[in-house]
């Protein structure tokens, strides 16, 4: 009874553990850069910007409507408001002589003293108004202030661009690192049993008492198979490393599980040099964000020309005031109105402050067309090289393709001979390492070129199989 439970526990366990290896996905290039993008941080700090420079844009906008605003206040102060008027008033001669003044006496006939104090409002009052203002001509600042804002936003969405396609270039480069390191460690696994097979095959020859076959072969095979299986360690620690880095570019926790499907076989690029430029100053983020950095410097020198032009605005408001005396300055005629007016503001001379704005903005715009110029050569010496790299690799995988073809076959012939005692041991070695060194090779060239392609659509900023715009 102990027994059948005992295997039905194993039978379970077995199960289970199938259950669980069959639901690690396996992941091709294109789902491992799906993944990325929508995972990896660096994109969600670059829509933070994008989103930023398209509230600054909303900003500069509202230089285009007039402003509205209300305000209310109310205050109280120590003692009513009055006015006081002092001094004399004169009288016409016919009002004099109908209240029967007597001249020289008291001064001139038409002349009154006078010393009035007057309560203009009481001392709590309340304001209320709306005031609107709105600019007619700002000497073309405005236009140059959104346009500004406009090339910021545009910049901010080439940035971001910009970051997607380093965030593909880096999973790429890290996949296509990935199965390097897996092929490598595949190569060193069947080098190590060839190697078993080599040692247990030269042991054989020599317990058997081969005229051919010595101890120190049968040391020698065993020595090289033991450096194998070192390097096959070597191997599975890269591979787990490649694997892991891979990971953090997708944006994946560090316990993910998953499996990583073959990549197809690379194939050169036809595309001619010129092409490839011409598509690079076209599509690359680097070079749009300095055009569109030329533009915008264009938009910060009519900024600061409009300081040789006037600012014009049309103000207006309403207001309404409440005040317990109603007599004085408040009365009913002061105590709710509107008025409407047009001003103006000319600096005639500001100490040449606005020249130098304008200089200032010129330089940068200087400055900003040198940079794409040195960019612009820069962007074509890195093309090149990864064209000539491209060109490279290309040719070295036919050839170490063919070399491990021929290797291959040298390998199995010398086998076949050495079980016959026809070829020495040292011939047999060397025709395995000849083998597992075409084949990484081979390996090596096709990694070569993957991660060139990889950099070369990275420069252009668009997949080279869609050059055309």
């Amino acid at each position: 009874m102990l027994k059948h439970l005992f295997l039905l526990w194993v039978l379970l366990s077995s199960t289970l553990a199938q259950a669980k290896l069959s639901h690690v996905e396996t992941y091709t290039l294109d789902d491992c850069i799906a993944i990325a993008l929508q995972k990896h941080q660096s994109l969600k700090v670059s829509d933070a910007q994008v989103a930023m420079a398209e509230a600054l844009y909303q900003q500069a906008m509202s230089a285009y409507w007039p402003r509205l605003a209300a305000k209310v206040s109310a205050d109280r102060a120590d003692e009513d408001r009055t006015f006081n008027v002092e001094g004399s008033f004169s009288l016409p001669q016919n009002l004099a002589n109908g209240l029967g003044l007597i001249p020289g006496v008291g001064g001139p006939v038409n002349s009154l003293p006078l010393d009035l104090k007057i309560k203009l409002y009481d001392r709590d009052l309340v304001r209320a108004s709306i005031n609107l203002t709105y600019p007619v001509f700002s000497g073309f600042k405005r236009p140059a202030i959104v346009g500004q804002a406009e090339k910021g936003v545009q910049i901010a969405e080439q940035g971001r661009r910009k970051t997607s396609l380093e965030v593909v270039r880096d999973v790429k480069k890290y996949y296509y690192a990935a199965q390097f390191a897996l092929q490598m460690e595949q190569l060193a696994a069947d080098t190590l049993e060839r190697f078993k097979v080599l040692e247990d095959l030269t042991e054989r020859l020599y317990q058997n008492g081969s005229l051919k076959v010595k101890k120190t072969d049968y040391l020698r095979t065993k020595t090289i198979t033991a450096l194998n299986r070192s390097m096959l360690n070597e191997a599975v620690y890269a591979r787990e490393l490649a694997h892991e880095a891979l990971g953090n570019a997708m944006g994946q926790a560090w316990d993910a599980q998953y499996h990583l499907a073959e990549s197809q076989k690379p194939v050169a690029i036809t595309t001619e040099l010129q092409e490839l430029i011409d598509a690079a100053n076209h599509f690359n983020p680097e070079l749009q964000q300095l055009s569109l950095a030329v533009q915008l410097a264009e938009h910060r020198i009519t900024e600061a020309q409009s300081g040789y032009y006037p600012m014009i605005g049309v103000q207006a408001r309403a207001y309404k005031l409440w005040n317990g005396f109603d007599g004085g300055l408040i009365n009913d005629d002061n105590r709710d109105g509107w008025n409407i007016g047009v001003g103006m503001q000319w600096d005639l001379f500001s100490g040449f402050e606005t020249a130098g704005k304008v200089n200032h903005a010129k330089a940068q715009q200087r400055q900003i067309k040198s940079q794409r110029v040195l960019l612009d050569e820069g962007m074509a010496l890195q093309i090149k090289q990864q064209f000539l790299r491209i060109r490279s690799s290309g040719k070295q995988i036919k050839n170490t393709e063919s070399a491990y073809g021929s290797a291959r076959e040298n390998r199995q012939l010398h086998i076949r001979a050495y079980r016959q005692e026809m070829v020495e041991t040292k011939d047999v070695i060397q025709a395995q390492l000849v083998e597992g060194f075409a084949k990484s090779a081979y390996y090596r060239s096709r990694y070569a070129l993957e991660i060139a392609l990889t950099s070369l659509e990275y420069l252009i900023g668009r997949n080279i199989e869609h050059l055309s715009p």
